[in-house]
């Protein structure tokens, strides 16, 4: 009976010493969220909730990595099983025991999470990637080690309990039966002689301390260490934005979208400070990284997240955009969002970088070429600096006139954008596409120099101002067109027309050109011959992962008789050109090659002529990537307007240079 009061004596002790320190970590973060600004993440519960299976339960993105993710798997369910074992350890000094069905459960999942331990051992030690690289090693040997204990006490006091039950306890030992590994090391101390009261008395306490004792341990330990994602992950997935994942103003106003302390984030933004991993799998996708550039979206967390705790613990504010968070590091991101679609637990990165970026833009602190940029952006209301009557300048070449939809009503709408309309490259591809929707006899006009550029890069510059001043100058256009639908080549564009512009009351249906010219196909108004060629088809940030549009350009391909060789990351897991976010107009920074030339070289892995493109951005991008890279005798970069050009039958001008 002395070792039962002992026991739970010392079970009361440890778990009131790991609550309060659990508590009073929990407190000080709920009270900075707080003050933190509002956001409505409460609202579509059953999707919510169906995330939650899927991503949780289902493991969807941690299995992207097949090794991190079976692994995680195997301890995290271990965790699910832990319930059952502490039921068990709190109950049993009282004769209470489980059915023996729950106790081999326990068992199995003792073997499967000390399986995991291993294979995150082997992971880390043996196999090394990358993405580990700046992450807390230290915490993580930690706690696999204390992971390790508790399965390992889980055993040991299992094993020791028939010897004590009935000699020490004076308790029935109902579970027995079911502790397969328990009964085996159990006929270990019967070889050893370890079986007499004071021996067994002994290794149960032993045991039951490194069962129990640990899991209170933990309770104290974990708000302080990176795997505090145990406890948050579940909230912070079923938390997540389901706002239109290219909506970048969404609940923001001018006075509010700069971050300058913690103050000015949202809640959400504090709890995803606190739910990273450190498994650096947003580090992995990086373009920015990748090209040597100082951001990495894990390390960008991780020192927002040390400046938080400094706060916290009662140190002096630091400023964040220029500070904490470098201006250099905010600066190389181009928001082409593969750090969200990669996180396992959802982290908003890029609402974050754009904040601090407007923190930058109100102090003046950014780089020269961007000003100028937005300067352009301001006076001209495009980014090429030119006036806006040279807008239209591209459709001289063409033997019929393009309507102006701002006099006579049209069936589609086509938004342009700057590219398309400026750049020499992208406005051949222009000219194409025009003569496409004529051919097919679509009824479709421009707002001519009334069109302005979309925004969509200034607002993730930072510039939320002009974002609204351009949008409201295509508003005003917008809403004395009559059309049935808007049409646009520029995935940029079609990310602000569909996403952005709804706050404004923009509701006329928006398509990218590859859904539209596959819709025309399909009608039988285009009518196409196979090409018979081969070719590889790079997905754009702004119309793959942000808009999950991925279909449409491969089954326009498909109808028009290509053999599409897939690079080795595509549609959601599509690398980056580059561009976004500004970087266009920066300077080209950081150590390694440039994400466009990286893509390119990607490209000739899977050995096709023909690197297929959906963005006027992506023909200079790459085209010049081309170039740098000496590969232009094998693949040229073009539009997907070209092939559908060629399919026609309308004569392949840039195919045939190609082929030469």
């Amino acid at each position: 009976m002395a070792l039962r009061d002992f026991l739970l004596t010392l079970t009361l002790v440890l778990f009131l010493g790991g609550a309060f320190f659990f508590t009073r970590r929990m407190l000080a973060i709920i009270g900075v969220m707080r003050k933190a600004l509002p956001t409505q993440r409460l609202d579509q519960t059953g999707r919510r909730l169906a995330s939650l299976v899927v991503q949780v339960l289902g493991h969807r993105r941690l299995l992207r990595i097949r090794l991190s993710g079976i692994l995680h798997y195997m301890i995290f369910s271990g965790f699910v099983v832990l319930f059952i074992d502490i039921v068990e350890t709190l109950i049993e000094p009282y004769g209470i025991s489980i059915p023996p069905v729950l106790a081999t459960i326990v068992d199995i999942w003792v073997l499967m999470v000390l399986g995991g331990v291993a294979l995150a051992l082997f992971n880390r030690l043996v196999l090394r990637p990358e993405r580990f690289r700046g992450s807390d090693e230290r915490d993580a040997y930690l706690i696999l080690g204390l992971i390790s204990a508790i399965a390992v006490g889980i055993v040991v006091h299992d094993s020791f309990f028939p010897f004590v039950a009935a000699g020490v306890l004076h308790v029935a030992d109902g579970a027995a039966s079911g502790h397969f590994l328990g009964n085996w090391v159990s006929g270990l101390w019967r070889a050893l002689g370890w079986t007499t009261p004071t021996a067994a008395s002994i290794g149960y306490t032993v045991g039951y301390l490194m069962d129990i004792g640990v899991v209170f341990f933990f309770l104290g330990y974990l708000p302080n260490s990176k795997h505090f994602h145990v406890f948050l992950a579940v909230p912070a997935i079923f938390l997540r934005s389901l706002r239109p994942a290219g909506e970048l103003s969404g609940e923001a106003t001018a006075e509010q979208f700069a971050i300058r302390d913690f103050q000015g984030m949202r809640w959400k933004d504090l709890l995803d400070l606190f739910t990273c991993t450190e498994c650096g799998r947003c580090q992995a996708v990086c373009p920015a990284y990748a090209s040597g550039t100082p951001l990495s979206p894990k390390h960008l967390i991780l020192e927002l997240r040390d400046a938080l705790n400094r706060t916290i613990r009662g140190e002096a504010p630091e400023p964040l955009a220029g500070g904490v968070v470098s201006a250099e590091e905010l600066w190389s991101c181009t928001t082409c969002g593969a750090c969200m679609e990669a996180c396992p637990v959802f982290i908003e990165h890029v609402p974050k970088i754009a904040g601090l970026r407007a923190a930058l833009l109100e102090d003046g602190e950014l780089p020269q070429n961007a000003q100028k940029a937005l300067m352009s952006f301001e006076r001209q209301q495009n980014s090429f600096g030119q006036p806006a009557r040279k807008r239209p300048d591209w459709t001289k070449p063409l033997d019929f006139p393009v309507k102006d939809a701002r006099k006579e009503p049209v069936d589609w709408l086509w938004f342009v954008g700057d590219f398309a309309s400026y750049d020499p490259r992208a406005q051949e591809a222009s000219r194409l596409m025009a003569q496409i929707l004529h051919r097919a006899g679509v009824d479709f006009g421009m707002l001519y120099e009334s069109e302005a550029n979309s925004g969509n890069d200034a607002l993730r510059m930072g510039e939320f101002g002009l974002f609204e001043a351009l949008a409201d100058k295509n508003m005003k256009s917008l809403r004395e067109v009559q059309c049935n639908r808007v049409i646009t080549t520029d995935p940029h564009s079609f990310n602000a027309l569909r996403n952005e512009y709804r706050r404004y009351g923009f509701e006329t249906p928006v398509q990218h050109y590859t859904q539209a010219l596959l819709e025309l196909i399909g009608q039988g108004r285009l009518e196409v011959k196979p090409l018979g060629i081969e070719a590889t088809y790079h997905d754009p940030c702004f119309l793959g992962r942000w808009n999950q549009i991925f279909d449409a350009p491969r089954d326009l391909l498909d109808r028009c008789g290509v053999t599409l060789r897939e690079m080795p990351r595509n549609r959601s897991q599509s690398f980056c050109c580059g561009a976004g976010g500004g970087r266009l107009w920066l300077d080209e920074g950081g150590a390694g090659e440039r994400p466009a030339d990286q893509r390119i070289r990607e490209a000739l892995t899977v050995d096709t002529p023909y690197f297929v493109v959906a963005c006027p951005k992506d023909i200079a991008m790459f085209s010049a990537a081309v170039v740098s890279t000496g590969s232009e005798e094998r693949i040229k970069v073009i539009d997907v307007a070209e092939i559908v050009y060629a399919a026609c039958g309308l004569g392949a001008p840039l195919l045939a240079v190609a082929s030469d």
